[in-house]
């Protein structure tokens, strides 16, 4: 089902990118996933795709009740595409069916890192809700951090402490690296 989804959301518009594709190419995908991610009950599309530099560009598509999809939502540039193994992004859903972006880095020189970013609608828009991230340096074991911060309540943990970060959830039209609560960086 998902493979026939992915052949038919590849000549589906895109839209909100700097450059926004006329369609996206099956081999520009790079991972996909499926769920209800506006509450209406309708399978929702969510498309991460190669853009041809050292990143991956997001396209959300809402079901439109008639056998299509529209976009919804979109982000260039929102993880590090490597290439390799190790280095490829990928899309998931949360527990709680929430669209999620994840990127890393497990494969390429001494420090390693793994960042996700959490995606909820709210108000009629895709918000950055959440980050997950940890890091570590592959020859210093000691070296390294994590969290995981709730950008909704702006609750979370730094290391080993709890924090509070101020600022929110991040529109995602808005979305960059710089926006990245500095209790992660």
């Amino acid at each position: 089902m998902l493979k026939a989804a992915l052949v038919a959301i590849a000549f589906v518009p895109a839209a909100a990118l700097a450059a926004p594709p006329e369609t996206i190419a099956p081999h520009k995908i790079i991972s996909a996933v499926e769920g209800d991610f506006n509450g209406d009950g309708s399978l929702d599309r969510a498309v991460l795709m190669d853009n041809g530099d050292t990143d991956a560009d997001l396209v959300i598509y809402f079901n439109d009740g008639n056998g299509g999809f529209k976009p919804a939502g979109s982000a260039a540039a929102i993880a590090f595409n490597g290439g390799l193994a190790g280095n490829s992004p990928d899309l998931r859903l949360s527990k709680s069916g929430a669209l999620q972006v994840h990127s890393e880095n497990m494969a390429i020189g001494r420090s390693h890192w793994e960042r996700t970013l959490t995606l909820s609608y709210r108000g009629g828009q895709f918000v950055v809700s959440g980050i997950t991230a940890s890091d570590f340096d592959t020859l210093d074991p000691g070296a390294g951090g994590a969290c995981d911060i709730n950008l909704l309540t702006g609750k979370g943990t730094s290391g080993r402490k709890k924090v509070t970060v101020k600022g929110g959830a991040v529109p995602l039209s808005q979305w960059t690296e710089d926006k990245i609560p500095a209790a992660c960086q």
